[in-house]
């Protein structure tokens, strides 16, 4: 039986509104799909030929800096020396699985290999070519812990085809060998490429490979990997992620390059990740498109987890067309806004800025997470409509013929496409951007988000709270993006205060607060729907620093812990860690500097771990109003003592 790992979805849902320009959702309901012809795209409110033309943003590789980019490919030939000549079939599927601690720990590519060979599918039909490797223990008796192995599926099992020694899957040439190999000695009318492991949108890229220190891939090895292979002499039908946060505009602008369709997700998905049992839509059409074989992909994903899924569920298939189009039409709009910026400076930025913090946004944790800062394209543009309504119009409409097919179960309607937009991250912003610049994508978008970062950080120094005392700070209301209760405890080793309660602002101090075996607790929320609220607590757990993620809703009033969630700062884990009788585990504390975590005493899990609630005990702690300003900065009111 397939085990299951329950999603971890973090994204910040700050207003909840029914948009004038989006369809409002029903939860219990499968959203219609768009009304597609996939022969003929339809017709937003210009012709295809008018768009091309007007499309003033144009990317060439030619132009690009690759040299920081590691390309150590593997040899071809020599790999497939003992193959057998393949005649063309319809299909070559081809699997870059990458296990990483999502095989190691949970054995979740082992049950998709499983879900891949039950699927069903002719062999005679497709080709399934898959390239192992990334995990130091495989959980399963066939596929060697310490060498990439390249296998192909026929008649209902798994055949090994050659091994090529221990590889780094988080190499452009590792991958780009594995698309020459499969490509060249497995003939196709059509070639569809899935990378399989965790992601983490824009800046960070793609997996993670546990044999040479968690190494990944960023866009731009991924850019570099596909324009080294025979991706970049014939176009893959589709290129898809089973991975969190790839399904951005950055991606599908690189990918245009080498493939038609884009199959990603811009939100988190489940440790499951997508339903394998897709392949026998193949065996009754195994002629099928991008296109279709997305919307397939996307069906069985969604109707996997089904309707009443706790957590937020996103996949999108984009037509890659018309990514160029989505990004220039964000060029223009933004180019809007580097302007307000720079002609009325501190007033602008407070207008944008308040409309970004209100943008729904992806990958959010506690705030020791290295937020991502990937938000919806549709939503940010309707978020500017009032401020620039024709370049917001044109984004939406661009965006609706770029993305095809979407399938979500938010509380509000999603454009289904994502991109990167500095704010919660903004510690690091330097290196963000210059990440972000070496993807070249539309100059005048790169610009704003250089233009918006200066505001963002000019300010921090100048509106900063006190950090070593409870001074009252003293701020202008609208400036303010929320407000929270906090409770403090003074360490009696250190000269600093560590907050160990956040809670609803005007929340009572003789109302319940939430406590894990005896010790104060910060729940910070990341998510709200119909179907409950998930909050995150900072920890580490056996020496890995992580999110616990806690589940309020109506079935678990008290709460319930599904889990943990890596933050290594890189890659956005897909799915969570189950606490287990025996894990160690010790509390983050945030002091007032917010640079400043505090690491509690260790404790051993003997029981199955629970949230409680309990009154507070007199004495020795404090309470404070914490602000939350358009900077993304703390400001707190004088601290009072807890009577």
């Amino acid at each position: 039986m397939r085990r299951r790992f329950f999603a971890l979805i973090l994204p910040l849902m700050t207003v909840c509104f029914i948009l004038a320009l989006f369809e409002s959702s029903n939860l219990s309901e499968r959203k219609p799909a768009r009304n597609i012809n996939f022969d003929a795209p339809t017709e937003i409110n210009r012709t295809t030929e008018t768009l091309i033309a007007e499309a003033r943003f144009t990317r060439s590789t030619s132009q690009m800096n690759f040299r920081a980019v590691d390309f150590d490919p593997w040899d071809v030939a020599e790999a497939a020396k003992n193959l057998s000549p393949r005649e063309t079939k319809p299909y070559t599927i081809m699997i870059y699985m990458n296990g990483s601690d999502l095989e190691s720990e949970h054995g979740a590519a082992t049950d998709d290999l499983i879900e891949i060979l039950e699927s069903g599918l002719n062999s005679e039909l497709a080709n399934v070519v898959i390239f192992t490797g990334g995990t130091k223990d495989w959980h399963n008796d066939v596929v060697p812990d310490y060498d990439c192995v390249l296998w192909e599926v026929a008649d209902g099992s798994i055949q090994e085809l050659s091994r090529v020694g221990l590889r780094n899957m988080g190499n452009a040439g590792t991958l780009s060998s594995f698309i020459d190999f499969s490509m060249l000695n497995f003939p196709a009318s059509k070639y569809g490429l899935i990378l399989w492991d965790h992601g983490g949108g824009a800046i960070s890229g793609y997996g993670h490979d546990e044999h040479f220190g968690n190494d990944n891939m960023t866009l731009l090895d991924l850019n570099y990997a596909l324009k080294q292979s025979e991706a970049s002499r014939t176009k893959l039908e589709f290129l898809g992620f089973d991975t969190c946060l790839l399904g951005t505009v950055e991606m599908a602008v690189i990918a245009a390059d080498f493939a038609k369709y884009l199959i990603a997700s811009e939100d988190l998905i489940p440790g499951d990740g997508w339903d394998y049992a897709f392949l026998e839509v193949l065996n009754d059409n195994p002629h099928i498109n991008g296109a279709e074989l997305g919307k397939a992909i996307t069906d069985y994903f969604m109707d996997f987890y089904g309707p009443n899924y706790f957590d937020e569920l996103n996949m999108s298939v984009i037509d890659l067309a018309y990514a160029n189009h989505v990004m220039c039409a964000m060029g223009t709009l933004m180019e809007k806004g580097l302007g307000s910026l720079e002609a009325y400076e501190g007033e602008a930025f407070k207008s944008l800025a308040r409309r970004r913090a209100d943008t729904k946004t992806f990958g959010i944790g506690s705030p020791r997470d290295n937020e991502s800062d990937m938000v919806d394209i549709g939503h940010m543009a309707y978020r500017l409509s009032d401020l620039y309504p024709a370049e917001s119009e044109e984004l939406l409409s661009v965006l609706g013929r770029a993305v095809i097919y979407n399938r979500n179960n938010s509380d509000i309607y999603l454009g289904g496409m994502s991109t990167f937009y500095i704010y919660g991250g903004k510690r690091n912003a330097f290196t963000s951007l210059k990440t972000y610049r070496a993807l070249n994508m539309d100059m005048d978008y790169t610009r704003f988000l250089h233009g918006f970062s200066d505001a963002l950080l000019g300010s921090s120094t100048r509106r900063r709270s006190s950090k070593a005392s409870g001074e009252s700070t003293v701020l202008d209301c609208d400036d303010i993006v929320r407000q929270d209760l906090t409770l403090w405890q003074l360490l009696p080793e250190e000269p600093y205060y560590i907050m160990v309660g956040v809670g609803e602002e005007g929340q009572g101090t003789d109302d319940l607060w939430p406590f894990i075996e005896g010790w104060h607790i910060c729940m910070y929320k990341v998510s709200e729907s119909e179907r409950g609220c998930l909050y995150a607590i900072a920890a580490q757990v056996n020496e890995i620093d992580c999110d616990i993620i806690v589940l309020i809703n109506d079935e678990f009033s008290e709460g319930k812990i599904l889990g943990t969630r890596n933050d290594n700062g890189l890659i956005t884990q897909k799915g969570y860690t189950p606490i287990e009788i025996g894990d160690k585990i010790s509390f983050y504390y945030q002091s007032k500097d917010e640079s400043i975590w505090y690491k509690a005493a260790v404790f051993e899990v003997e029981n199955e771990l629970q949230l409680n609630w309990e009154k507070l005990a007199k004495g020795g702690l404090f309470k404070s109003i914490r602000s939350v300003c358009l900077w993304h900065n703390y400001h707190f009111t004088a601290f009072e003592q807890v009577l």
